[in-house]
């Protein structure tokens, strides 16, 4: 990994708590302009589940989730130019008003290839009632100002949940997109106390399915199963290195309620993946959901770098990473990253030039806070960049790191962007 300079990252917040944060590498310290966020969702709606993604010529794209009551919600999307500020008016993907459903441990889903196309996965609402969906894929062709019908990706008629979904785009424009499945699985025995009395189901392990797509996602393969026993309520990571392997993470639940990371490899475009693996023996035993799945990244020499969250007996509770030089079959030694309760999931970004960063939202005493650094300096000095700020979502393009996060202010949550220069 090559070393990564300082960054000095000072946010001027109109109705939040100002923040300046230095990190310091071995060689030199480095500033970055002011910049103060800017709100990207409407004033009265109610905005949650934000995706970043980096645009063209240092712009970005920010998609959300926009609800409203009877379970109704949208998935909007906008561009930002180099200085944070939206080109147009938000669009809708999802093509009937009010279709679509999401919660905080399931955002969309967004990425841009190499040709410019936008690509945002969703889920529908499959009933009225309960929680089935339907895993969509929506792309745009003009830069997120109209997209194309939606494609349908999970391939099976039951009514279930296909969610906590990832996606992914490779350099030669293959899509691929991870999601956890309830296709297979079946009702659980009810359980008893000894008086008799019908004791409380816990929600049931998922399976974990990936599709691809090689025609701009008009199309997706037969969807596959790479891993039973999923944690539920964990979101999957998927991504693509320069030779077109495909790396996909998740949490495994283990014999003992054990909650560690799993990941597969596909060396063939997706067509077949490696056994899965366990990433580090963290002995986090929990009999229950952590909302909090990991983040992947592949450097151009193929080196697997993941990051995840874990309370595990082993260790300080907080942000570990570790990589692979293998393609997915060993693991090093993990590494304490930052300690600390976080927040749902941790992000790796990248340049393309050496720097990688890591966002994550820390939780320590109930407040939730939003943390950049590093990854070679760490995260364990870091200070917050905001307050009251929820579920980051990140991309960093050139020198322009676009942070998009969730504020609740009186029950009414909204969507903003804060953006730094990392020179």
């Amino acid at each position: 990994m090559k070393r990564i300079k300082a960054i000095l990252v000072c946010v001027v917040f109109i109705g939040l708590t100002s923040a300046c944060t230095r990190y310091f590498s071995r060689d030199s310290a480095m500033v970055a302009k002011l910049a103060e966020p800017a709100r990207i969702s409407l004033e009265n709606a109610d905005a949650a589940e934000p995706a970043v993604a980096a645009g063209p010529q240092g712009t970005a794209f920010v998609a959300w989730v926009e609800h409203r009551p009877k379970k109704e919600a949208d998935v909007m999307v906008a561009q930002l130019d180099r200085e944070g500020k939206p080109l147009g008016e938000p669009v809708r993907v999802n093509p009937n008003a009010g279709e679509a459903t999401a919660w905080r441990g399931d955002p969309p889903t967004l990425a841009v290839a190499t040709d410019g196309t936008v690509y945002v996965g969703w889920a529908a609402r499959a009933a009225a009632q309960g929680h089935a969906s339907i895993l969509y894929l929506s792309a745009s062709k003009d830069g997120g100002r109209t997209f194309a019908p939606p494609t349908k990706i999970n391939d099976d008629e039951k009514a279930g949940e296909h969610g906590m979904h990832s996606l992914a785009v490779g350099q030669d424009g293959r899509i691929h997109l991870a999601w956890l499945d309830e296709r297979n699985l079946k009702a659980p025995a009810e359980r008893h106390t000894a008086g008799g009395k019908k004791m409380e189901q816990m929600e049931q392990n998922r399976e974990v399915f990936t599709a691809f797509s090689t025609d701009g996602g008009r199309s997706f393969s037969k969807n596959q199963r790479i891993a039973a026993e999923a944690c539920p309520c964990c979101k999957t990571a998927v991504a693509v290195g320069a030779d077109g392997r495909v790396y996909i993470g998740w949490r495994q639940v283990l014999p003992g309620e054990y909650r560690h990371i799993g990941i597969a490899s596909s060396a063939d475009g997706g067509a077949t993946y490696s056994a899965p693996v366990i990433v580090s023996d963290d002995k986090w035993l929990i009999a229950g959901c952590p909302v909090s799945g990991p983040a992947l990244f592949v450097a151009n020499d193929g080196t697997l770098r993941i990051m995840w969250y874990t309370e595990g007996e082993r260790g300080t509770t907080g942000l570990y990473w570790a990589e692979s030089r293998d393609q997915g079959k060993t693991f090093s030694e993990r590494k304490l990253f930052a300690g600390g309760q976080a927040f749902g999931n941790p992000l790796l970004l990248s340049d393309g030039a050496g720097k990688l960063i890591a966002v994550w939202g820390n939780s320590d005493g109930g407040t939730q806070r939003l943390m950049a650094a590093p990854v070679m300096t760490g995260g364990k000095e870091s200070a917050p960049l905001a307050t009251n700020a929820e579920l980051p979502a990140a991309a960093l393009t050139g020198d322009q790191l676009f942070i998009g996060y969730i504020t609740n202010a009186n029950d009414r949550r909204s969507i903003w962007v804060l953006r730094a220069r990392a020179l």
